[in-house]
């Protein structure tokens, strides 16, 4: 063969391995980032707001990551739970306070005291629960994003296949 067909080919072949990898650069999928926002948090991808649905879907495929959101819906159930209990306690000792100060009646501090204990108490732990949630849910990002920039590591294997020489490139 002569050099121009030579050169003709190791340039297509070039061509065709560098739109190759054009290609599949571009369906990296991008990092996670959480931001607080108000009394919550805020999460993001490619500049768009995840709920907390499609945060689960997202993860669903790093299974590391998924059980720690997973853990961390649990904790924010209970502690809704808990919360919703305790204002409830703390409200009822409130309107039975009001109540009997409008009327001009005395509080029963044997009723008020120790429901208004409980609903402190029940409400502190909600509060507990949050922070142990939000935690789960930054472990779960960070991990999905660790996972994320471990695929994207460059690394180039040779070797031989059934068919013949293997050469790959990932990046």
């Amino acid at each position: 063969m002569n050099t121009k067909h030579y050169l003709t080919a190791i340039l297509i072949f070039t061509t065709f391995l560098l739109s190759c990898f054009s290609a599949k650069s571009q369906n990296i999928s991008e990092t996670i980032t959480i931001a607080r926002k108000g009394i919550g948090y805020a999460y993001y991808q490619n500049g768009k707001v995840l709920n907390f649905s499609q945060l689960l879907s997202l993860t669903k495929e790093n299974t590391e990551a998924y059980n720690f959101l997973i853990k961390a819906d649990n904790w924010k159930i209970t502690g809704l739970f808990f919360g919703v209990i305790g204002g409830g306690c703390l409200g009822y000792s409130l309107g039975y306070a009001l109540g009997a100060a409008m009327a001009g009646n005395s509080i029963n501090m044997k009723i008020l005291l120790p429901v208004s204990l409980v609903g402190t108490g029940l409400t502190f732990c909600s509060f507990i629960f949050e922070i142990v949630s939000k935690d789960n849910i930054r472990k779960g990002v960070d991990i999905y994003n660790n996972s994320i920039k471990q695929k994207n590591n460059p690394n180039i294997d040779i070797g031989i296949s059934t068919n013949g020489m293997m050469f790959r490139l990932n990046f």
